[in-house]
């Protein structure tokens, strides 16, 4: 079966495809330093790099689809737009980029396309597709309005920076405050049912417009725990079959639970995932073991810092002591903020990381730690993406 990864990534999603014998053709990344790692793990895939909303990265893509047919498209359009965390804007350009994928769908019509985002997704209104004039400037003003309050908060945010220079730059807001923040939240909350009535699921869209393309589809909510990678990670999985093929959708059952009952395996823990590499030296350019070098004053706050809380108490995420004896949270970029070993008094390592992510020890990321533990947090975990392939192999036999 071939295949092509839109959106790529270091290839999480794509790997587990890789596993279950599925060729991966051709794949596309906007990041170059990125699509490195994928060069760098996946021999036999032609990594195309670039905006794919730019024609001739499009063209490219369709170059390697000549001579042979696509049977898989896989995917992820980022989901910075639709987190659960920080203000969800539905108008946020790169919350449109799903639009992407289905142009590349409705080109190459695969069997089946898999399409993976964040938990939430599934809250996320959009305007509807046909709007009237009247709708359009309605619709126009309320974002205007979120795009205002955002604006607000980030401002409010850097004045009361120390630093002086955040600051910089914003000598004309120092008279923000609480008030022009309950003013634009007032006239939002007016709004918001007036705009209700031509708004509608993103989700919803997406299934429409692939529907009317031919393709049945279907979505579930899968947690990577329930498949034996040792993270509590949420993903909602769309799962589309062009409309010739017999087989229903389906989705991975889950060989996994909390307890390890109803004949399932028990959670993978953190310790059972990583505990050997917790007296490892540094080891940088085969096992990517790489230690990040605290101030003895970090190094002081970790040491009291007990398991299941942040060594800063602001953040409920980053710098988070995990619990050894259960999967970690989700594993997140946050800026260098990883996880607290809950042993050592340090954070953990890109591989420790990598562990928790499902990735085999000689899966290699390219660039700077800094940029392994971006690829990491946007990752689809392999243990997942692998059960998902064995699923869609069923679907295509």
């Amino acid at each position: 079966m071939n295949c092509f990864e839109l959106f790529a990534g270091c290839g999480g999603l794509g790997y587990g495809f890789h596993k279950e014998g599925f060729n991966i053709v051709a794949c596309n990344e906007l990041d170059g330093s990125i699509a490195e790692t994928y060069k760098e793990n996946f021999d036999n895939t032609k990594v195309i790099v670039g905006d794919i909303t730019k024609g001739s990265i499009k063209k490219e893509v369709y170059d390697n689809f000549k001579d042979k047919k696509c049977d898989i498209i896989l995917g992820g359009p980022p989901c910075v737009a639709y987190s659960m965390s920080g203000h969800r804007n539905s108008r946020d350009p790169r919350g449109q980029l799903f639009k992407e994928y289905i142009e590349i769908v409705k080109k190459l019509k695969p069997k089946v396309f898999v399409m993976e985002n964040v938990k939430g997704i599934l809250t996320i209104l959009h305007d509807k597709p046909k709007l009237s004039k009247k709708e359009r400037e309605i619709a126009d003003k309320y974002y205007e309005l979120e795009a205002e309050k955002i604006n607000i908060i980030a401002k409010k945010k850097v004045l009361s920076s120390k630093n002086e220079e955040d600051i910089e730059g914003y000598v004309d807001i120092v008279n923000t405050n609480n008030t022009d923040l309950k003013d634009v939240n007032r006239k939002i909350k007016l709004m918001e049912k007036e705009v209700h009535i031509f708004r509608m699921k993103v989700t919803d869209i997406i299934k429409n417009t692939f529907q009317e393309m031919g393709y049945n589809v279907d979505m579930k909510l899968l947690n990577s725990a329930d498949y034996g990678v040792p993270q509590k990670r949420e993903r909602v999985i769309f799962i589309g079959t062009r409309k010739d093929i017999k087989k229903e959708i389906s989705f991975p059952v889950a060989t996994h639970n909390k307890e390890g009952s109803d004949g399932k395996n028990k959670w993978v823990s953190v310790r059972e995932a990583i505990d050997d590499l917790k007296e490892k030296k540094e080891d940088v350019d085969t096992l990517q073991h790489i230690f990040t070098v605290h101030s003895s004053d970090f190094v002081e706050k970790i040491k009291n810092t007990p398991i299941g809380k942040s060594v800063n108490p602001k953040y409920t995420e980053a710098f988070y002591r995990c619990n050894p004896d259960e999967p970690s949270n989700t594993v997140k970029e946050n800026h260098g903020g990883v996880f607290v070993h809950y042993e050592k008094n340090r954070v953990m390592t890109p591989r420790e990381l990598a562990r928790l992510q499902s990735f085999p020890d000689d899966f290699k990321f390219k660039g700077r730690k800094t940029k392994m533990l971006v690829q990491l947090g946007n990752a689809v975990p392999c243990g997942l993406s692998q059960a998902i392939a064995k699923e869609i192999k069923k679907i295509v036999s």
